[in-house]
């Protein structure tokens, strides 16, 4: 059954990486764009057979397979039989074309049989969790993309070093983690812990693929959420202190001043 949510961004953007549209098992209609699109887009064939063209350039596109199409790059893509079904998603976000470009996936490619099926699954759980949850679905999505993007650079190459298959899982499990409890007390320890590794190994995984520290991650994340509060609620600042995992009023006053310019007071009157 074909599935498709364009979740409303707002505060989202402050992450490094968050979901602007996606689908599961969608028919694919011809999509022709000139000027390319504003966001990058993740594409997973699941039946049926289409074809790509970029730069002039046109790749078919069988089942079990992946495709990525950049950010401004000109496409066409159209079914090649009756039926063609993909999973999509087109995403944003500070670290999301940064960490691409890391990995030398940021122009356009194609792996053909590379065994999509757990992708697909990805890409299904992000839909619910999405779907599920239009306050906060896309803060834990986040985790859930990142996820999709480190199974996209695992399937672009088959001799994907071990040591680096194992950092980079280090990072996914500390974004998930951290998700799922910002409203609680977390130090590096705690960070380090969860991931397997030392917390100065994990400071320059942190470092290497978004160029903050994890506590920095942490910050931005409590501060998404704060501003979703603030926005949203009529709890009082310090009760949206607590419950974003900020030990007193005054410390958030001062993370939050530090990321938004303005302090959290002044950032509800606009928002009002």
């Amino acid at each position: 059954m074909q599935k498709q949510f364009y979740p409303v961004i707002g505060t989202e953007k402050a992450l490094p990486f968050y979901i602007i549209g996606i689908g599961v098992s969608c028919w694919q209609f011809p999509v022709s764009r000139p000027e390319g699109y504003d966001y990058p887009q993740l594409f997973v064939c699941l039946e049926g057979e289409g074809e790509v063209t970029v730069d002039g350039k046109t790749v078919k596109i069988m089942p079990d397979s992946i495709f990525y199409i950049p950010p401004h790059c000109p496409h066409e893509y159209r079914a090649m039989t009756h039926s063609w079904y993909l999973d999509w998603v087109c995403f944003d976000g500070k670290q999301a074309l940064e960490l691409l470009k890391e990995w030398d996936l940021n122009k356009f490619h194609v792996f053909l049989n590379c065994g999509a099926e757990r992708m697909h699954k990805l890409f299904d759980s992000a839909y619910y969790t999405i779907k599920s949850d239009k306050a906060y679905g896309n803060y834990y999505a986040s985790a859930q993309l990142y996820d999709m993007l480190l199974e996209y650079r695992k399937l672009s190459d088959d001799k994907f070093p071990y040591k680096s298959r194992v950092n980079s899982d280090a990072v996914a499990k500390v974004m998930k983690y951290t998700e799922e409890n910002y409203s609680k007390p977390i130090k590096l320890a705690d960070m380090a812990a969860v991931a397997g590794v030392s917390e100065q190994h994990l400071c320059r995984l942190f470092k290497k693929n978004f160029s903050i520290r994890p506590m920095e991650y942490l910050n931005t994340v409590r501060i998404s959420h704060a501003k979703e509060l603030l926005t949203y609620s009529s709890k009082t600042v310090a009760e949206i202190a607590s419950e974003t995992g900020f030990s007193d009023s005054s410390y958030f006053y001062v993370v939050f001043k530090k990321h938004e310019n303005i302090s959290p007071a002044e950032y509800r009157k606009i928002k009002a």
